[in-house]
């Protein structure tokens, strides 16, 4: 016997008859509301324990959906290093401070090849 439920197809876990049917139906589903869609509002309207379904695997597979609709990042579950903006700043001057380096060592061997082309001509 099935164990009555209505959580998910095939009852508390979602399995791979679960994943197919909401990628497809989900594409009709959460299509945005400014959008006429006769099916869509079909489905809402005379489907509600689809769109239950629908629900319960977005929120289980995909608890930060709303956050990814906004960034269109799909990897929102991983934290990216935000740099702040004085380590930005600091980065910066650290770059300028190495230019003037170079800056500095490019022009005493200029400097050095002046002095040994002055002490040619002596020759």
């Amino acid at each position: 016997m099935v164990p009555e439920c209505t959580t998910f197809f095939i009852c508390v876990l979602h399995v791979q008859l679960d994943v197919v049917a909401f990628a497809h139906l989900s594409q009709i589903a959460f299509i945005d509301k400014c959008v006429e869609y006769d099916l869509r509002d079909w489905m809402v309207e005379n489907c509600p324990n689809l769109m239950g379904f629908l629900n319960r695997m977005k929120d289980r597979c995909f608890p930060d959906w709303d956050e990814m609709l906004k960034t269109l990042n799909l990897n929102t579950h991983i934290e990216e290093k935000k740099e702040t903006e004085k380590e930005k700043e600091a980065e910066k001057e650290k770059e300028a401070e190495k230019e003037k380096e170079v800056i500095k060592e490019e022009g005493k061997g200029d400097a050095d090849q002046k002095e040994e082309k002055k002490e040619e001509e002596k020759k």
